[in-house]
This record gives C-alpha cells, structure tokens and sequence, in this order.
C-alpha cells in the first residue's frame, strides 16, 4: 500500500496516535501539535527515550530511532513541529508498525451497514453549518494544509474537516489505491464531495463530478465504493476573489473569475455503487456518466472521470445515506 502523508497537521497528530492506539489528539492554541504525540509514538513503538528530552529533541531521537534524518527545516519556533516533520515521524512509524505485523494499525471487520452509519453520523455532527471563505482558508493555512491556496476551497475544507474527524472517531483514512486517492478507507472505499446547488448566475446545477473513471471502476468490481457528497448554496464576491489571490501569493492582474466567499450546507447525501454492474447500469440509466476532462499543462490529455447526476440518482437504490442541514 502506498504510503500518502497527512495533508495537514490534525491529519498528521491522529494518525500517528492511530498506530499506537494512544487516544484521540488536539492541537493546541496556534495549531500546535502537544508533546505527548511523540511521547506515546515513543512508548507504543518501544523506542527509550529520557523525560528531560525537549519536543524537538524527542522528534530527532525518535527520527533517527526509525531510520531516518532529522532536518532543520521540520522545526519551527516554540517547539513546533512542521507537517514535513510530522508527515516523516508518521511515515517512518507506519513502515515500523506493518514491517512487525502490528496489529493496532488495522482495521476490525465490521458490517457495511455499520460503517455507514458510523461514517455519516460523523461526517453529519462535523459538518460546519456556515463556512465563510475567509475564515476557512485561513483555518487551513494555521493548519498547514497542504490545499490552502485551492481556489475551490469550500471541497477541501469540507474534506479536511470531516476526514479528520472520521480518522479520529473511526480510524481508517486516507488511501492510495489504483493509482488515485480515495480520501477514506476503513472497510469499504469512500470519497468526499461538495456540490454547488447552483451556479453563479443563480441556476440550479445537479451534475457533481466524481474520481478518476478507471479508479472507480477498479473499486467497484473490488469491494464497492461511496460518495459522500455534501451539497449547498455558495455565495460568489469579487471583492473575496482579490483577497483570496493576494493571500495565497498571486500577482496585482484583475482575477479570471469570482470565487465563492461563502457556502451554506443543505443537504448530505451518500451514494453507494456496490459492483461493476450496477455502475454500468447506472451509465445506462443516465444516474452516472464519464466526463472528458480537456488536457494537462503539459499538453497530455487528462484521464476522464465520472459524473453522478444527483437528480436522477437521488431516490434510487444508490442512494444509501440523507440528510437536510436546512
């Protein structure tokens, strides 16, 4: 399995407290990882350490401890650990615990039905009922997310939110399989989504656009896959879109187009293809169909994905999960 690192320092903390069973972490105040994540590492993994060891100290003992060189560049000021820092502690501490055959990182079996509930009565009691762009954004960058500067911020913010929470409350997380990454894997394959209810001209939209087609495809002749898709109304500001360009670092020229500056959740639905089958017939049925995705920066076409048409799909046998936020 390919390792993916966390994309952001929360990510980071609960999945290395995952490996070792150590209890769910928090950051503290200015996004700062509490020692005792390397303490617990340190004692779930074996590894001799001394009390009068500083964090940063800790972090390179337990780094060289794995096999691995600890830099400057994973400090940072107040005995703060980067995410490269973190990402390379939980890296080398997930090839320490699958090389010994520990146990603690796997997953127990569970019924389909349970993981289900369990990943939408999370992901419902984490889904923020107001996300201002501002604030979302800067949220992320504290948190040194790896999609800060997305300009379709409101997915990532969503998906930050509730992976971190599905992570820390049921384990599993994200995953590389077929060459693409599913944002959540326990027992069943899973991908979160935000979806625009309407456009900028105030037109209703109903198309989400799902994963790369041939990933999907894999996934669902291997065990099944969901969509959890989160679905609302966004507020588009010109004067948010300027903001947005000079905080993640763009030039002076006037932006493309207005970005959203706000989103309102409405309603989270689940969606559920179990087979191949059943994704072909949804393709017959027009409730799915594979969208062409134009080409590369560097000329090459890019793969197509697959698109699910919540009009037509929501009511069928797809459809395993909903709730109204409104």
């Amino acid at each position: 399995m390919t390792f993916l690192p966390a994309n952001n320092k929360l990510e980071a903390v609960v999945r290395i407290s995952n490996l070792t069973n150590s209890g769910p972490e928090i950051l503290g105040p200015g996004s700062k990882e509490h020692k005792s994540v390397l303490t617990n590492l340190a004692i779930g993994l074996g590894v001799r350490f001394s009390q009068d060891l500083t964090k940063h100290e800790l972090a390179a003992h337990l780094a060289a401890s794995l096999g691995k060189t600890w830099l400057p560049e994973y400090e940072s000021v107040g005995q703060t650990i980067t995410l490269k820092g973190l990402n390379l502690l939980l890296e080398a501490a997930t090839e320490a615990t699958t090389n010994k055959g520990d146990e603690s990182n796997k997953n127990t079996s569970a019924s389909f039905s349970d993981e289900l509930n369990g990943i939408a009565n999370v992901v419902t009691a984490n889904t923020p009922l107001v996300m201002d762009g501002m604030a979302c954004v800067q949220e992320m960058k504290n948190l040194e997310d790896a999609n800060w500067k997305q300009v379709q911020w409101q997915g990532f913010y969503f998906e930050m939110k509730a992976i971190n929470a599905l992570t820390s409350e049921l384990g599993g997380g994200r995953q590389k399989l077929f060459n693409t990454s599913f944002d959540y894997v326990r027992n069943y394959i899973w991908d979160l989504k935000t979806h625009s209810s309407e456009n900028e001209s105030g037109t209703s939209t109903s198309n989400c656009i799902l994963n790369d087609s041939r990933a999907i495809e894999l996934a669902s002749d291997k065990s099944g896959v969901g969509f959890v898709i989160l679905s609302g109304k966004p507020t588009y500001d010109r004067e948010f879109t300027k903001w947005h360009k000079a905080f993640r670092g763009g030039g002076v020229e006037e932006p493309v187009r207005t970005l959203k500056s706000a989103f309102s959740p409405e309603s989270l639905e689940i969606f559920f293809i179990p087979d191949g089958s059943r994704l072909r017939r949804a393709v017959t049925l027009k409730e799915m169909s594979v969208i062409a995705q134009g080409k590369n920066s560097n000329g090459k076409p890019r793969p197509p994905k697959y698109g699910i048409d919540l009009r037509r799909a929501t009511g069928s046998d797809l459809q395993v999960f909903s709730h109204s936020f409104t």
